[in-house]
Parts: C-alpha cells; sequence; structure tokens
C-alpha cells in the first residue's frame, strides 16, 4: 500500500513540475524586463558636482504592436475549430488567444502599467542620483518619435523626476525621428535589412537548433495531422513565431491581466514549449537582433555607422552645455532599434563585439542585457568651477 501511495504522489509531483515549469527568463531577449542596475559606479572626484544629462532610453514594457485579432495563429486557430481540427492543446491554445485579446483589445502599440513603472522608478533614480542637475528652474528638452509608446513613456519617465522637482522646471517636447529613428533613414539599411545576406547567418543559427524541427513538434500539439499536412513550411513557421511572441509578451502585461479577472496561467504560452524549445528560439530570435540591430559579424558593418546621426546630436548638445549652458538635461525616448547600435557605436562593453563564428555570437553579446524593455544610456556632465569631466553610465 505505502508503494502504492509513493508511486502516486511521484505522479503527481511529476505532472506538477511538467505544467509548472520554471525555464527562467533568458529566452526574452529584448522582451526582457528592465532591472535596475546593482553596480556601484565610480563616485565624481572630489569637489566635482552634476550639471547636465545627455540621455537617451528606450520605451517601457509594452503591449503587442497589433490587435491579436490581425495575427495568422487567431485567424487559423477559428478556421480548424470550425472544421474540428483542434487538438486538447489545440482548444486551450485557442482560449489562451481569446484571453489575451481580452487583456490587449485597444492597448496596441502603447506601453503596459509595468513599462510606465519602469520609467517612473528610471526618472526617480535620475532625480535623487543627480538632484544638483534640477536645482533651480532647470530647462530640460524631451524628444520623442513617432510611436505613442515613447510618448507614453516620456510622461512615464517625467513623473517619476518631478516628484522631485515639484514643477520648477521648463519643459519642451518635440518630435525627433531623424535621430531617433536613424535606421529609417538610411537607404543602405533599408536595403540591408530588407536583403538576404544576414537572414543566412541566422538560417546557420536555426540550423544549429533544430528550429524546423521544433517548430514541427510543436505544430503537432495543436492541429490534426489531416489539417498540417496540407501546410508549408512557411505557414508552420508563422504560427509558431505568433505564439512564441505571445509567450513573449506576457511577461510584460501582469497587471493587465489581473485587471481582467485572469490569471498568469491563463495566458501560460510558455507551458507548449519545453525549456530546450524556448531556449532554442530564444536564441534564434536573438541572433536575428544581433544581426539586424547589433554588431553583427564584421566590424563597422552599416547596422551599427546608421547611429552615427544620434552620436552627433549627442556631441552637439553637449557642447551646446557647455558653451551656454541653456539646456539641463536632454532627455530622448526611442526604441530597441535606437538603443542597441548606438551602444555598439560607443563600444559600451558587452554591447559591440562581433562574431566572426555566428553559432558563437551570444558568447559576448545578449540581448537582455544591450537592450531590453526601457533600457537607456546616459552621458553625465561634471563640474567643478571651470573645468568639466564627462561621465558615461549604461544603465
Amino acid at each position: 500500500m505505502k508503494k502504492a501511495f509513493l508511486y502516486l504522489l511521484l505522479i503527481s509531483v511529476s505532472t506538477f513540475n511538467a505544467y509548472a515549469q520554471d525555464c527562467g527568463t533568458a529566452f526574452l531577449g529584448t522582451k526582457t524586463l528592465y532591472k535596475a542596475p546593482l553596480a556601484k559606479y565610480t563616485p565624481a572626484p572630489k569637489g566635482y558636482r552634476p550639471v547636465f544629462i545627455n540621455h537617451v532610453g528606450r520605451h517601457g514594457a509594452r503591449h503587442l504592436t497589433k490587435d491579436v485579432n490581425t495575427t495568422a495563429i487567431y485567424v487559423i486557430l477559428l478556421k480548424a475549430d470550425s472544421a474540428g481540427m483542434l487538438t486538447e492543446k489545440g482548444r486551450l491554445l485557442k482560449q489562451m488567444v481569446l484571453n489575451l485579446q481580452k487583456v490587449e483589445k485597444g492597448n496596441s502599440k502603447s506601453i503596459s502599467a509595468e513599462g510606465r513603472t519602469e520609467l517612473q522608478q528610471i526618472g526617480d533614480r535620475m532625480y535623487r542620483n543627480y538632484s544638483n542637475v534640477f536645482a533651480g528652474h532647470p530647462k530640460l528638452k524631451v524628444t520623442i518619435t513617432k510611436e505613442v509608446r515613447t510618448k507614453q513613456s516620456a510622461d512615464a519617465f517625467l513623473s517619476g523626476l518631478k516628484a522631485g522637482l515639484k514643477d520648477s522646471a521648463q519643459i519642451t517636447e518635440a518630435n525627433d525621428d531623424v535621430n531617433l529613428r536613424f535606421y529609417d533613414e538610411s537607404a543602405a539599411y533599408i536595403a540591408y535589412k530588407d536583403g538576404d545576406d544576414w537572414g543566412k547567418y541566422k538560417a546557420i543559427v536555426a540550423k544549429a537548433e533544430h528550429i524546423d524541427e521544433i517548430n514541427k513538434n510543436i505544430i503537432a500539439k495543436f492541429f490534426n495531422p489531416e489539417f498540417v499536412k496540407v501546410q508549408d513550411k512557411k505557414w508552420v513557421d508563422k504560427v509558431v513565431s505568433d505564439i512564441w511572441g505571445f509567450a513573449t509578451i506576457v511577461y510584460s502585461l501582469k497587471e493587465e491581466i489581473s485587471q481582467k479577472d485572469l490569471k498568469l496561467k491563463d495566458l501560460d504560452f510558455t507551458q507548449f514549449f519545453s525549456c530546450d524549445e524556448l531556449k532554442a528560439l530564444g536564441r534564434v530570435d536573438a541572433v536575428e537582433d544581433f544581426l539586424v540591430k547589433g554588431p553583427g559579424i564584421k566590424p563597422n558593418g552599416i547596422q551599427v555607422s546608421i547611429a552615427a546621426p544620434l552620436l552627433a546630436n549627442f556631441i552637439t548638445t553637449s557642447d551646446d552645455f557647455i558653451k551656454t549652458g541653456a539646456i539641463s538635461a536632454n532627455l530622448r525616448f526611442a526604441h530597441a532599434e535606437t538603443i542597441s547600435p548606438f551602444a555598439a557605436l560607443l563600444g559600451i562593453k558587452g554591447a559591440d563585439k562581433v562574431s566572426p563564428d555566428i553559432n558563437q555570437f551570444d558568447a559576448n553579446w545578449q540581448a537582455s542585457n544591450v537592450a531590453p524593455l526601457s533600457s537607456n544610456i546616459q552621458w553625465i556632465f561634471y563640474k567643478k568651477g571651470g573645468r568639466q569631466v564627462t561621465l558615461s553610465g549604461y544603465y
């Protein structure tokens, strides 16, 4: 009897672990939530005080960039269900997608509550760390892109900053797609991004990770064989890509999920993947960022050099402050496509290493460290008397 009970207990534990697997969050890449830096920076030399900040940050944690009901997986699930072609897991997936639609309706392209908190806390820390910059009646210049999530991010950041300012600052806001969306301004880069040169390197990693086999195995969980056999590889890849996108976005939506009287398990898309599958799909997702937004395989690639306008803007505005002292802080809010190449161009540790062997790209470059949600780069200027020294930080 005792043996039978122990056997049943082992089965129960195994079943629970299979459902409640904890694979960590390393697979999230650029969807990784922001974490405040723990490192203690070298203090400024004695007698120096902060006087100016040049800043660029990525928008906060966000919702999906398009409505759930416009995705391929949404349409396919409804069609397959109507035809009686969904498995039990397929019906569970369909319900999760409908749950996600409920959470995301009317929120596409916006930052989430998590994103607002991230930016508020960064703004608050900036004030507490460099309060001298904001003494008196500081003048702040805020620039954003055409995307609403950068406006929302700027507002959230300023709400954290203003807690210390008490409405004493003069703030001007403007759009600056030229310097912040430089990747849209370069014909050479657009040709590179839309071409197939980098795709062949991504394919090498995909092959090493057995992605085709993984995708087929995942699809087989949701649809009856007769439904799958008439589909092509492109269809399979698209379906998995959509499910993967849902799995990674949920981490940014905890408060919104709760507001809809749902629980995290009601949108736990990761349960459809093993930890090894999450890791493999995460690597393939990250290598595309590495090749398209990061240092890639060759030094001085177009995907890094396109950030030169933003660097020139940082230098020009820094020179303007030294000459006039008119602006206390330049605060820019943009995208991962802005942060990653700019960090590489600046030679920031962990952001600028090329990888001649593409299968080793993540030995020195991690998307989750280079451009997580709310990632930011700050140049802090200090002054002692008539002398100035610049310290830079990547937070």
